[in-house]
């Protein structure tokens, strides 16, 4: 029989009392060696396979970075790499997202609303020093993968499960609190483009006249501000949802802005008033005219009916018959334009010609005259 060692006296055990024991312990140390070695061999085809696997989802772009350094940028399909320590998947959002900014008035615990301070309170200040709020939501979206996670400090992985994380927070040598990353930048620079474009316009355009002009303006310093900074973000809507003066202010705006509703209908009655009467000029005007032109027409054809006449008289001159039919008629025209049947007419022909004298008729005597002068 062989001797047995003891492994607490290294002295061989004569009497066989551990050889159980030892069996045991040898069997199990198989045992957990062959579970390592299969857990080594599942991590190395995990490691292998699995792990270095991505796909691109739809609006998103992966970025593979290898020891720090970038390699590539994926946005479909999907690929194997050596995974994590070797590379790391970024993944980045490339549809639009929506960022809101406002310039607002913090609340007041009390509900009512009191004096502006800075720091504080978000206020802009127009060109002739008015104090206006405003509201607003920014579209934009990431077109530069690379250039966007290399350039504004993102988080660093910028999506997890599927979802955008927030800026980082820090804490500076001051103790105090603030954010870094892309929508940190954008609101800085959507907040400067915004003073810039306020600061030289006026409180009436921005809050009335011209505001559609000034959400222009905002909008493309904004885009400008961004371009320069080539961060590889594209901006693809500003828009304006809401500006309005501060609460202590609001009462005296809604007056002006009363009296201005006021004075646009006034001209808008007065300009509907100026167009009636031009129409109404236009179509008397034309009135005038059709009746000018009618009665034009109308003395051209009696005039070409007399020319006819006169040139058929001219034709017939000769006739001593004829003329003297248009003198007698002429003559008794005359003769009834002299009022009263008693004046006396007298009618002279041409120099060195007949003379025509017409005597007045004889007066009228009475019927008993007449008798008398018979029974004489």
């Amino acid at each position: 029989m062989e001797e047995n060692k003891s492994v607490i006296t290294n002295e061989f055990d004569r009497s066989g009392r551990y050889d159980a024991g030892l069996k045991a312990l040898a069997k199990s140390l198989r045992v957990a060696f062959l579970l390592l070695l299969i857990g080594i061999i599942a991590t190395l085809i995990y490691f292998f396979s699995g792990a270095g696997y991505f796909s691109v989802e739809p609006q998103q772009a992966v970025i593979v970075s290898r020891f720090g350094k970038i390699v590539g940028v994926y946005t479909t399909g999907g690929h194997w790499f050596l995974p994590y320590p070797v590379n790391q998947f970024i993944r980045v959002q490339t549809s639009q997202q929506l960022l809101e900014v406002e310039f607002a008035a913090a609340a007041s615990p009390n509900g009512e609303s009191g004096s502006l301070e800075p720091g504080k309170d978000n206020y802009i200040m127009t060109g002739d020093a008015n104090v206006v709020h405003s509201s607003w939501t920014i579209a934009y979206r990431v077109d530069n993968p690379q250039k966007y996670y290399c350039k504004l400090l993102t988080p660093q992985f910028p999506v997890e499960n599927g979802k955008v994380m927030p800026d980082d927070e820090f804490v500076d040598a001051d103790g105090m609190t603030g954010t870094r990353g892309p929508v940190t930048y954008l609101r800085n620079l959507f907040r400067r483009a915004v003073i810039t474009v306020t600061s030289g316009a006026v409180v009436n355009d921005i809050l009335y006249a011209g505001q559609s002009e000034y959400s222009s303006a905002v909008a493309g310093e904004f885009r400008r501000l961004v371009a320069a900074g080539d961060s590889g973000i594209v901006i693809d809507n500003v828009a304006l949802n809401r500006i309005y003066p501060p609460a202590k202010t609001k009462d005296a705006f809604e007056e002006v802005t009363a009296a201005a509703n006021k004075s646009s209908a006034m001209r808008n009655e007065a300009l509907a008033y100026q167009k009636t009467q031009e129409n109404e000029a236009v179509a008397a005007s034309r009135a005038i005219v059709a009746d000018a032109e009618k009665y034009r027409n109308q003395v051209q054809k009696q005039l070409e009916a007399r020319s006819t006449y006169f040139k058929r008289i001219l034709e017939n001159q000769n006739s001593g018959t004829l003329t003297m039919a248009l003198y007698t008629e002429m003559l008794k025209e005359v003769a009834a334009a002299i009022q009263g049947d008693d004046s006396d007419k007298f009618v002279l022909g041409p120099q060195g010609g007949t003379m025509w004298m017409k005597l007045n008729r004889e007066p009228k005597t009475s019927s008993s005259g007449q008798n008398a002068q018979g029974g004489k």
